[in-house]
């Protein structure tokens, strides 16, 4: 497959072993696995502010659309501006907000509530889902959706209000009881950090991820989820797939491998609230993982793209504070591809060189 040598070069010039953790987080496009304004377990009413950073050296615009969570199809909002907020009247999105347009270097946008302000009260859609965010040079958006590339960051704040006992310092043994907020973090991931069914050979194998920190019992719930980031005509078929942690796939009752896999349409968004529980029957869980893979694809198209990047999450059940669980990837980072080695006679001509700034002392 010729895509497969070409993405496995990118993945290899581009990729962390982290979806994002290792800070290569600019690009023109971007996609925040899961925002939300929706009620939740335990009394929980998630909500979620966005952030978006000019990193580029010019000024820039920015648009994005909402993919809502569900096993249907939202490959046609890449068709159809209607339901995309941007900056600008004259580029005829269906919502805008004028700071989105013209957001200078390092300057940063703030939009508070985004999915509950845009696509729930004004569109009538759900409240779960996936962000698409993509940036381009000021004013260079023209109707056919040609534009000129421009570098942005993003992260998202997911969050749930609540009220806390805090002490009264007028009155000993009182307390007061004031309002306050659980939130994590989910960073915007960049295409280049998708993980891709093309991008596997003899050598390596980014077509899945691994989600750590698998916790299920009276304290803590797990929710998983992920985004199909393939283009609009390609459909996929994941695999969920939890592991101990011994590092042997859990079993059911006839001793087969509990796994789910699930056909993911165009551009959708799914998530799992409680897998362990509700969808493999495993109960008491503590340090599993789980594997989100992509199995195969389909496509209208004749050049698919199949892409998807996945998410976890830690929430602690009385309190209802997440934490959020990143997807890392079973291959690590080619550094001799990136670097050149660390050393002058490793680097090509202009590399960059890298090394490791402390390394482990020797016995005395």
């Amino acid at each position: 497959m010729d895509r497969r040598l070409v993405i496995g070069a990118v993945v290899l010039a581009l990729l962390a072993t982290g979806s994002v953790l290792a800070g290569f987080g600019a690009s023109e496009l971007l996609y925040v696995p899961v925002v939300s304004y929706s009620p939740g377990a335990v009394g929980s009413l998630w909500k979620t502010d966005l952030y978006i950073t000019n990193v580029d050296d010019v000024a820039i615009d920015v648009a994005l659309v909402y993919l809502p969570s569900g096993l249907v199809s939202n490959g046609p909002v890449f068709y159809n501006r209607q339901t995309w907020l941007g900056g600008r009247e004259d580029d005829e999105f269906g919502m805008i907000n004028e700071e989105l347009a013209d957001i200078p270097p390092n300057g940063t946008v703030v939009l508070r509530n985004i999915v509950g302000e845009y696509w729930v009260d004004r569109l009538g859609l759900n409240g779960n889902g996936a962000l698409v965010i993509t940036a381009y040079e000021a004013d260079s958006l023209d109707p056919d959706g040609t534009n000129v590339a421009a570098l942005a960051i993003a992260n998202a704040r997911i969050y749930n209000a609540t009220t806390i006992w805090v002490p009264d310092p007028d009155n000993e043994d009182e307390f007061l009881e004031k309002n306050g907020q659980y939130g994590q973090t989910m960073p915007g991931v960049p295409w280049y950090n998708f993980a891709d069914g093309g991008a596997v050979d003899e050598t390596i194998d980014f077509s899945f991820e691994e989600l750590t920190g698998g916790e299920e019992n009276a304290r803590l719930r797990y929710n998983v989820g992920m985004v199909n980031a393939s283009d609009p005509l390609t459909s996929l078929t994941v695999r969920f797939q939890p592991y101990q942690p011994n590092g042997e796939p859990y079993l059911d009752d006839n001793g087969d491998e509990i796994r789910t896999i699930v056909p993911v349409p165009p551009a959708a968004h799914l998530q799992f609230f409680r897998p362990f529980r509700e969808d493999w029957g495993i109960e008491e869980v503590e340090g599993a993982t789980v594997q989100v893979a992509i199995e195969g694809w389909s496509s209208q198209g004749e050049n698919p793209i199949p892409m998807m990047t996945s998410y976890g999450s830690v929430v602690n059940n009385n309190a209802n504070d997440p934490t959020s669980i990143l997807p890392s990837f079973a291959y690590p980072y080619d550094v001799d591809c990136m670097w050149g080695g660390g050393t002058p006679q490793g680097a090509g001509k202009g590399a960059l060189l890298k090394r490791r700034p402390v390394e482990i002392p020797p016995v005395r």
